[in-house]
């Protein structure tokens, strides 16, 4: 059973009961003797470990696992929906990258952030393989080139090559097709056998992707950078992912060497309402 630490400070706690409303596995109620809320004899194993408890309060009364709530970054005006679709319009895939590293301290923000990506049924079992330096990242994208050659040379109708058949003569010439020379990586992994292991770690790159954006930092879902991941399991082992974690996808990223001064203008997507 886990430990849940519930704890309510009285001075503050205003017994209005939002805490009690908001709790998804419904284990709060207000204590009989002491009119403030509690957890429920024998429901502890129903909590999810949203802290919604902790969020939703007013008086900043509600503790829950040791979190002080005192601590916790307080709900700020938030971008105006202007800036926020602004920022999701001109979200570009960058493919050309200053051979260079990111900052550390914004490489730390990156990182900082994942904690806060939803997963389904709050599991948060979630890991991330980062590949910081540019000198490792060269040491996977040579290793993939001079893999490609040779297949390009001896086993030309190898299936990888087939990913890659628009850019034969791109990478024949010497351009970096695969990892768009992007000094950066992060692999998402999830827990295998958890509610949402497919769809957990893209939800959490497509978080990492926007707030990368908002640091001026560009981002790429690149398909053939994972299916070099997928094809050579050497790089996937040297990722050194925990037993039992299965990488779903990995995005480059890292300073560009590209800006674009307006969005694009998309067609329309299918769009109709269900009556």
């Amino acid at each position: 059973m886990q430990e849940l630490k519930f704890h309510i400070d009285e001075s503050r706690c205003i017994r209005c009961g939002v805490c009690i409303r908001d709790c998804a596995p419904a284990i709060l109620e207000f204590d009989p003797e002491r009119g403030i809320p509690r957890v429920i004899p024998g429901t502890e194993a129903g909590c999810t470990r949203c802290q919604h408890c902790l969020a939703v309060c007013p008086r900043e009364a509600v503790s829950i696992f040791g979190r002080d709530p005192k601590k916790s970054i307080p709900r700020g005006p938030g971008p105006a929906p202007e800036s926020m679709l602004s920022l999701i319009a001109n979200r570009r895939s960058v493919r050309s990258y200053r051979h260079e590293n990111l900052d550390g301290e914004t490489i730390d923000k990156l990182k900082e952030m994942l904690s806060f990506v939803p997963t389904g049924v709050n599991s948060h079992t979630l890991h991330f393989a980062f590949v910081d330096e540019v000198a490792v990242m060269d040491s996977f994208r040579d290793y993939v080139a001079e893999k490609v050659a040779d297949m390009l040379a001896d086993d030309p109708q190898n299936p990888f090559l087939t990913r890659m058949e628009r850019y034969r003569k791109q990478f024949a010439a010497g351009r970096d097709v695969i990892f768009r020379n992007a000094p950066h990586m992060v692999v998402a992994a999830a827990k295998i056998g958890t509610p949402a292991e497919t769809q957990d770690p893209i939800i959490a790159l497509s978080y990492f992707e926007l707030y990368a954006q908002s640091l001026g930092v560009g981002t790429l879902w690149c398909g053939l950078a994972q299916g070099a991941l997928s094809f050579f399991p050497e790089l996937m082992a040297r990722l050194g992912l925990p037993e039992g974690w299965k990488a779903s996808y990995c995005m480059l990223f890292g300073p560009a060497n590209v800006r674009y001064p307006r969005a694009v203008q998309p067609d329309p997507v299918g769009i109709h309402s269900v009556k």
